[in-house]
């Protein structure tokens, strides 16, 4: 794919969703350019698009990646996947007695941070934090969880790419706190969830 359209694809992946004036301004492009491109990845099924409206003056679009868009981009999921059922297959009856769906689904989930955490201890042997968290990067893109770093005053922030829960976490936001309690075994560190303007629906922790 022509290299731009990449880039846009790109984006949206890491952004979940754009308009075409922030398109313009991350690829420093003229509009009628991101346009052109974005009117070629809809016409081949790789990006939808919804009207965005405002208080005032006409709507904005802002343009998503389809199912077909983000086949373009490695989905390691069967890994976490297997972890779940096993997770759940392991429930003994005194586990799930009196229990609600939630709780049961909290307790898997603790119980898979733990096992993943066990699983990479001895990869994870840096003594600082900022020697952990490459390392600790590099442990979860293995299980299909992928982040980015960013050092900042008092801290890293780590923003969430491609999630393989993002398309639930709006029915069930406790899924989001799997994440922070991985990371913070992990890490051995604080972990908060945080909001960036430029995460668009992504996950982002401040990790200190």
């Amino acid at each position: 794919m022509e290299s731009t359209r990449g880039k846009i694809l790109e984006i949206l992946r890491r952004r979940h969703e754009a308009t075409v004036d922030e398109l313009t301004q991350a690829l420093e492009l003229a509009p009628a350019t991101v346009r052109r491109h974005l009117d070629i990845l809809q016409r081949d099924g790789y990006v939808s698009v919804r009207p965005v409206r405002r208080e005032t003056g006409r709507p904005h679009y802002a343009f998503s990646l389809t199912e077909a868009g983000e086949s373009f981009f490695p989905q390691h999921y069967m890994r976490i996947t297997g972890r779940l059922v096993e997770g759940i297959a392991a429930l003994g009856p005194r586990e799930t007695a009196g229990k609600t769906g939630r709780e049961l689904a909290s307790l898997v989930f603790e119980r898979m941070a733990d096992d993943i955490a066990r699983t990479y201890a001895l990869q994870i042997d840096g003594m600082t934090l900022a020697e952990r968290l490459p390392q600790t990067v590099a442990a979860l893109a293995e299980e299909g969880l992928v982040f980015e770093v960013e050092a900042r005053a008092g801290g890293y922030v780590l923003e969430g790419l491609d999630c393989p829960c993002r398309h639930i976490a709006d029915r069930h936001s406790d899924v989001c706190g799997y994440d922070r309690l991985l990371l913070g075994r992990l890490l051995d560190a604080d972990v908060q969830p945080m909001t960036l303007p430029e995460a668009g629906e992504g996950c982002s922790y401040l990790v200190q």
